[in-house]
Protein backbone atom coordinates (compact mmCIF):
# COMPACT_ATOMS: atom_id res chain seq x y z
CA UNK A 1 0.00 0.00 0.00
CA UNK A 2 2.97 2.56 1.25
CA UNK A 3 4.39 1.73 -2.37
CA UNK A 4 0.99 2.61 -4.52
CA UNK A 5 0.73 5.92 -2.24
CA UNK A 6 4.41 6.84 -3.61
CA UNK A 7 3.85 5.82 -7.24
CA UNK A 8 0.39 7.68 -6.93
CA UNK A 9 2.16 10.95 -5.54
CA UNK A 10 4.96 10.73 -7.62
CA UNK A 11 2.90 10.35 -10.83
CA UNK A 12 1.86 14.15 -11.72
CA UNK A 13 5.75 14.88 -11.43
CA UNK A 14 6.70 12.23 -13.78
CA UNK A 15 3.93 13.28 -16.05
CA UNK A 16 5.16 17.26 -15.86
CA UNK A 17 8.77 15.77 -17.15
CA UNK A 18 7.33 13.85 -19.46
CA UNK A 19 5.73 16.29 -21.16
CA UNK A 20 8.47 18.65 -20.53
CA UNK A 21 10.58 16.57 -22.28
CA UNK A 22 7.91 16.58 -25.08
CA UNK A 23 7.56 20.18 -25.54
CA UNK A 24 11.75 20.29 -25.70
CA UNK A 25 11.39 18.21 -29.02
CA UNK A 26 10.52 19.19 -32.60
CA UNK A 27 8.60 16.57 -35.12
CA UNK A 28 8.97 18.43 -38.33
CA UNK A 29 6.97 17.06 -41.11
CA UNK A 30 9.48 18.56 -44.30
CA UNK A 31 13.29 18.93 -43.94
CA UNK A 32 14.62 22.03 -46.44
CA UNK A 33 18.33 20.43 -47.46
CA UNK A 34 21.15 20.49 -49.65
CA UNK A 35 23.28 18.00 -51.27
CA UNK A 36 25.50 15.96 -50.38
CA UNK A 37 22.83 16.02 -47.40
CA UNK A 38 20.49 14.16 -48.86
CA UNK A 39 23.13 11.29 -50.64
CA UNK A 40 24.83 10.89 -47.26
CA UNK A 41 21.16 10.18 -45.24
CA UNK A 42 19.83 7.98 -48.34
CA UNK A 43 17.06 10.10 -48.48
CA UNK A 44 14.25 10.09 -50.83
CA UNK A 45 13.20 13.15 -52.35
CA UNK A 46 10.03 14.97 -52.08
CA UNK A 47 10.59 18.14 -53.41
CA UNK A 48 13.26 19.20 -56.19
CA UNK A 49 13.61 23.37 -54.94
CA UNK A 50 15.31 24.11 -58.60
CA UNK A 51 11.93 22.95 -60.18
CA UNK A 52 9.56 25.37 -57.41
CA UNK A 53 12.08 27.85 -58.06
CA UNK A 54 12.32 27.64 -61.49
CA UNK A 55 7.95 27.22 -62.37
CA UNK A 56 7.84 30.23 -59.51
CA UNK A 57 9.99 32.49 -61.51
CA UNK A 58 8.94 31.77 -64.87
CA UNK A 59 11.79 30.22 -65.74
CA UNK A 60 14.82 32.26 -64.45
CA UNK A 61 17.41 30.54 -63.60
CA UNK A 62 18.34 29.95 -59.92
CA UNK A 63 22.52 31.66 -60.31
CA UNK A 64 24.14 30.02 -57.50
CA UNK A 65 27.13 30.85 -57.30
CA UNK A 66 29.72 32.46 -59.85
CA UNK A 67 32.96 32.65 -61.05
CA UNK A 68 34.37 36.53 -60.61
CA UNK A 69 37.58 37.61 -62.32
CA UNK A 70 40.17 40.15 -60.75
CA UNK A 71 39.97 43.07 -63.33
CA UNK A 72 44.06 43.18 -63.41
CA UNK A 73 44.42 39.41 -64.54
CA UNK A 74 45.47 38.64 -67.81
CA UNK A 75 42.89 38.83 -70.66
CA UNK A 76 43.41 35.95 -72.44
CA UNK A 77 44.86 33.54 -69.63
CA UNK A 78 40.69 34.37 -67.96
CA UNK A 79 39.97 33.50 -70.91
CA UNK A 80 41.04 30.30 -71.36
CA UNK A 81 40.57 29.36 -67.46
CA UNK A 82 37.08 29.40 -68.22
CA UNK A 83 37.12 27.48 -71.46
CA UNK A 84 38.53 24.63 -69.47
CA UNK A 85 36.26 24.96 -66.61
CA UNK A 86 32.96 24.83 -68.80
CA UNK A 87 35.02 21.65 -70.14
CA UNK A 88 35.63 19.95 -66.65
CA UNK A 89 32.32 21.07 -65.82
CA UNK A 90 30.81 19.27 -68.93
CA UNK A 91 32.81 16.35 -68.68
CA UNK A 92 32.54 15.63 -65.26
CA UNK A 93 28.65 15.74 -65.24
CA UNK A 94 28.83 13.14 -68.21
CA UNK A 95 31.36 11.20 -66.35
CA UNK A 96 31.15 11.57 -62.33
CA UNK A 97 34.27 9.16 -61.90
CA UNK A 98 36.32 12.14 -63.42
CA UNK A 99 35.67 14.06 -60.33
CA UNK A 100 35.92 11.37 -58.10
CA UNK A 101 39.33 10.53 -59.41
CA UNK A 102 40.17 13.75 -59.09
CA UNK A 103 38.71 14.92 -55.69
CA UNK A 104 40.34 11.55 -54.27
CA UNK A 105 43.94 12.54 -55.37
CA UNK A 106 44.27 15.13 -52.78
CA UNK A 107 44.82 12.23 -50.12
CA UNK A 108 42.78 10.64 -47.47
CA UNK A 109 38.83 11.08 -46.92
CA UNK A 110 39.39 13.31 -44.02
CA UNK A 111 41.52 15.64 -46.60
CA UNK A 112 39.12 15.45 -49.75
CA UNK A 113 36.68 16.27 -47.01
CA UNK A 114 38.49 19.12 -45.79
CA UNK A 115 39.19 20.62 -48.90
CA UNK A 116 36.13 20.21 -51.11
CA UNK A 117 33.49 19.81 -47.96
CA UNK A 118 32.57 16.28 -49.49
CA UNK A 119 35.03 12.97 -50.42
CA UNK A 120 35.57 11.66 -54.10
CA UNK A 121 33.45 8.87 -54.02
CA UNK A 122 31.01 11.16 -52.23
CA UNK A 123 30.67 13.72 -54.91
CA UNK A 124 30.79 11.39 -57.71
CA UNK A 125 27.63 9.68 -56.28
CA UNK A 126 25.71 13.03 -55.74
CA UNK A 127 27.01 13.73 -59.58
CA UNK A 128 25.38 10.73 -60.74
CA UNK A 129 21.65 11.08 -59.28
CA UNK A 130 21.13 13.53 -61.65
CA UNK A 131 23.95 15.88 -61.31
CA UNK A 132 22.51 16.74 -57.99
CA UNK A 133 24.79 19.46 -57.19
CA UNK A 134 22.95 21.44 -60.37
CA UNK A 135 26.41 22.09 -61.94
CA UNK A 136 26.60 24.01 -64.95
CA UNK A 137 27.84 26.22 -67.16
CA UNK A 138 27.08 29.83 -68.72
CA UNK A 139 28.55 33.08 -69.61
CA UNK A 140 27.42 35.66 -66.87
CA UNK A 141 26.64 38.30 -69.53
CA UNK A 142 24.80 35.52 -71.65
CA UNK A 143 22.06 35.42 -68.63
CA UNK A 144 22.22 39.06 -67.35
CA UNK A 145 18.79 38.70 -67.33
CA UNK A 146 18.64 35.93 -64.67
CA UNK A 147 21.59 36.97 -62.74
CA UNK A 148 19.84 40.60 -62.23
CA UNK A 149 16.21 39.01 -61.31
CA UNK A 150 18.11 36.37 -58.60
CA UNK A 151 20.63 39.23 -57.06
CA UNK A 152 16.95 41.49 -56.72
CA UNK A 153 14.82 38.80 -55.19
CA UNK A 154 17.57 37.76 -52.48
CA UNK A 155 17.61 41.60 -51.62
CA UNK A 156 13.78 42.56 -51.58
CA UNK A 157 14.06 44.32 -55.16
CA UNK A 158 16.73 46.93 -53.42
CA UNK A 159 19.37 45.60 -55.62
CA UNK A 160 18.89 47.43 -58.73
CA UNK A 161 20.21 47.02 -62.95
CA UNK A 162 23.55 45.02 -62.40
CA UNK A 163 25.64 47.58 -64.33
CA UNK A 164 27.31 46.38 -67.87
CA UNK A 165 30.80 47.44 -66.40
CA UNK A 166 30.44 44.77 -64.16
CA UNK A 167 30.18 41.84 -66.46
CA UNK A 168 33.65 40.12 -67.93
CA UNK A 169 33.80 39.90 -71.68
CA UNK A 170 36.44 37.00 -72.73
CA UNK A 171 39.04 37.78 -75.43
CA UNK A 172 38.04 37.26 -78.98
CA UNK A 173 41.68 36.63 -79.55
CA UNK A 174 41.67 32.20 -80.04
CA UNK A 175 45.18 32.46 -81.24
CA UNK A 176 46.05 34.53 -77.44
CA UNK A 177 43.74 32.03 -75.59
CA UNK A 178 45.16 28.57 -77.30
CA UNK A 179 48.78 29.82 -76.17
CA UNK A 180 47.56 31.38 -73.08
CA UNK A 181 49.07 29.35 -69.59
CA UNK A 182 47.11 30.37 -66.79
CA UNK A 183 48.52 27.63 -64.13
CA UNK A 184 49.76 30.66 -62.15
CA UNK A 185 45.62 31.77 -60.67
CA UNK A 186 45.05 31.93 -57.62
CA UNK A 187 41.69 30.58 -56.95
CA UNK A 188 39.80 30.72 -53.89
CA UNK A 189 36.38 28.98 -53.55
CA UNK A 190 33.88 27.96 -50.85
CA UNK A 191 33.81 23.89 -49.88
CA UNK A 192 30.97 22.14 -51.50
CA UNK A 193 29.08 22.15 -54.89
CA UNK A 194 31.47 25.61 -55.96
CA UNK A 195 34.68 23.45 -55.30
CA UNK A 196 33.30 20.13 -56.90
CA UNK A 197 32.94 22.27 -60.29
CA UNK A 198 36.54 23.41 -59.43
CA UNK A 199 37.50 18.91 -59.19
CA UNK A 200 40.09 19.78 -62.38
CA UNK A 201 42.08 21.89 -59.98
CA UNK A 202 41.99 19.56 -56.81
CA UNK A 203 45.65 19.46 -56.72
CA UNK A 204 47.17 22.75 -57.30
CA UNK A 205 48.83 24.29 -54.84
CA UNK A 206 47.27 28.07 -55.84
CA UNK A 207 43.07 26.39 -55.90
CA UNK A 208 42.67 26.82 -52.01
CA UNK A 209 38.80 25.93 -50.67
CA UNK A 210 36.94 27.96 -47.48
CA UNK A 211 34.75 26.41 -45.22
CA UNK A 212 33.14 29.80 -44.54
CA UNK A 213 32.70 32.22 -47.19
CA UNK A 214 31.38 35.55 -45.17
CA UNK A 215 34.93 35.24 -42.90
CA UNK A 216 36.56 33.39 -45.16
CA UNK A 217 35.67 34.37 -49.29
CA UNK A 218 33.91 37.74 -49.73
CA UNK A 219 36.75 39.73 -47.73
CA UNK A 220 39.12 38.45 -50.11
CA UNK A 221 37.14 40.77 -52.76
CA UNK A 222 39.31 44.16 -51.27
CA UNK A 223 42.40 42.59 -51.93
CA UNK A 224 44.30 40.81 -55.08
CA UNK A 225 44.64 38.20 -53.40
CA UNK A 226 43.12 35.85 -55.65
CA UNK A 227 42.97 36.00 -59.43
CA UNK A 228 39.64 33.59 -59.33
CA UNK A 229 37.37 33.65 -56.62
CA UNK A 230 33.96 31.71 -56.75
CA UNK A 231 31.51 33.04 -54.40
CA UNK A 232 27.72 33.57 -53.94
CA UNK A 233 26.28 35.29 -57.16
CA UNK A 234 24.60 38.20 -54.70
CA UNK A 235 27.59 38.34 -52.55
CA UNK A 236 30.38 38.79 -55.14
CA UNK A 237 28.20 41.37 -57.03
CA UNK A 238 27.32 43.23 -53.84
CA UNK A 239 31.29 43.61 -53.75
CA UNK A 240 31.44 44.76 -56.69
CA UNK A 241 28.56 47.09 -57.54
CA UNK A 242 28.44 48.57 -53.67
CA UNK A 243 31.76 48.63 -52.54
CA UNK A 244 34.17 48.71 -56.16
CA UNK A 245 35.50 45.47 -55.88
CA UNK A 246 38.24 45.36 -58.39
CA UNK A 247 36.42 42.00 -60.13
CA UNK A 248 33.87 41.19 -62.64
CA UNK A 249 31.37 38.29 -62.64
CA UNK A 250 32.19 36.10 -65.50
CA UNK A 251 30.19 32.94 -65.45
CA UNK A 252 27.36 30.91 -63.17
CA UNK A 253 28.77 27.52 -62.58
CA UNK A 254 25.79 26.20 -59.70
CA UNK A 255 22.49 26.53 -59.89
CA UNK A 256 21.12 25.56 -56.39
CA UNK A 257 21.54 22.21 -54.31
CA UNK A 258 18.36 22.22 -52.79
CA UNK A 259 15.87 19.81 -51.92
CA UNK A 260 13.31 18.84 -49.53
CA UNK A 261 12.85 15.30 -47.75
CA UNK A 262 9.79 14.06 -46.19
CA UNK A 263 9.43 12.69 -42.80
CA UNK A 264 6.15 10.99 -43.33
CA UNK A 265 4.26 12.67 -40.69
CA UNK A 266 2.47 14.68 -42.72
CA UNK A 267 -0.82 12.96 -43.16
CA UNK A 268 -2.23 14.61 -46.44
CA UNK A 269 1.37 15.00 -47.91
CA UNK A 270 0.96 17.92 -49.30
CA UNK A 271 3.21 20.98 -47.77
CA UNK A 272 0.85 23.78 -46.52
CA UNK A 273 -0.60 25.97 -43.75
CA UNK A 274 0.61 24.90 -40.13
CA UNK A 275 2.98 22.04 -41.31
CA UNK A 276 6.85 22.02 -39.44
CA UNK A 277 9.43 22.41 -42.07
CA UNK A 278 13.31 22.78 -40.83
CA UNK A 279 15.04 25.01 -42.77
CA UNK A 280 19.02 26.49 -43.00
CA UNK A 281 20.89 29.20 -43.34
CA UNK A 282 17.95 31.42 -42.87
CA UNK A 283 19.16 34.54 -43.75
CA UNK A 284 21.39 33.57 -46.61
CA UNK A 285 20.99 32.22 -49.97
CA UNK A 286 19.40 28.86 -48.98
CA UNK A 287 16.93 30.44 -46.45
CA UNK A 288 16.06 33.42 -48.85
CA UNK A 289 15.55 30.89 -51.61
CA UNK A 290 13.30 28.68 -49.58
CA UNK A 291 11.10 31.35 -48.42
CA UNK A 292 10.65 32.86 -51.93
CA UNK A 293 9.31 29.72 -53.11
CA UNK A 294 7.18 28.64 -50.05
CA UNK A 295 7.12 31.59 -47.94
CA UNK A 296 3.53 32.15 -48.23
CA UNK A 297 1.90 29.27 -47.28
CA UNK A 298 2.60 30.29 -43.41
CA UNK A 299 4.49 27.24 -42.93
CA UNK A 300 5.73 26.52 -38.78
CA UNK A 301 9.10 27.17 -39.62
CA UNK A 302 12.41 26.53 -37.11
CA UNK A 303 15.39 27.93 -38.62
CA UNK A 304 19.28 25.91 -37.98
CA UNK A 305 22.74 27.48 -38.82
CA UNK A 306 24.29 25.08 -41.16
CA UNK A 307 23.25 22.20 -43.40
CA UNK A 308 25.10 19.59 -41.37
CA UNK A 309 22.49 20.26 -38.68
CA UNK A 310 19.91 19.39 -40.93
CA UNK A 311 22.06 15.82 -41.56
CA UNK A 312 22.07 15.36 -38.02
CA UNK A 313 18.07 15.96 -37.57
CA UNK A 314 17.70 13.52 -40.41
CA UNK A 315 19.56 10.82 -38.85
CA UNK A 316 17.08 11.83 -35.92
CA UNK A 317 14.14 10.53 -37.37
CA UNK A 318 14.05 14.15 -38.58
CA UNK A 319 13.41 14.99 -34.56
CA UNK A 320 15.22 18.21 -33.00
CA UNK A 321 15.67 17.67 -29.51
CA UNK A 322 16.57 21.27 -28.16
Amino acid sequence: MKNKLLFLATLPMALSMASCAKNNTVEFDYIFTAQPVVSATNSEVFKNVQDAFNEKSGGKLLTQASVFIRNGYDLNKATAFLLDLASDITTGIANPALIKTSIEAVGSVAEQQNKFGVPGAMAAKVTTANNGFSLGYNLAYSIKDDISSFVNLLTGNKFGIVPEEAYFVPSIDLAAIAAADFSDARILAPTGAPSVALYGHATEENFTTTTNPQEGLIPQFKTDNYDVIIAPTQGGLTQIVKQSAEYKIAATITYGNFYIISTGRDDDGIINKGDKVLIFQENDVPGKVFKYVYGDLELDITAVNTVSDTKVIIENNGVLVK
